[in-house]
């Protein structure tokens, strides 16, 4: 089932992108973005999946 992705979750895959984070992600939110399957967890974090980057091209 394909779920709408909101601003506070955009604003948070946009996040990833970045070379240097300037926060981590809030617990919910990671939550959310983990569950469909758009990021996934790392040693130092949170990284973008491959589901995660088409996802941020086509809505950012």
């Amino acid at each position: 089932m394909d779920q709408v992705v909101g601003f506070d979750e955009l604003r948070w895959l946009q996040e990833l992108t970045l070379k240097t984070r300037r926060e981590e992600i809030p617990e919910a939110i990671g939550a959310r973005l983990l569950t469909r399957g758009l990021i996934e967890r790392e040693a130092g974090g949170f990284a973008l999946t491959s589901r995660g980057r088409i996802a941020l091209t086509k809505l950012g």
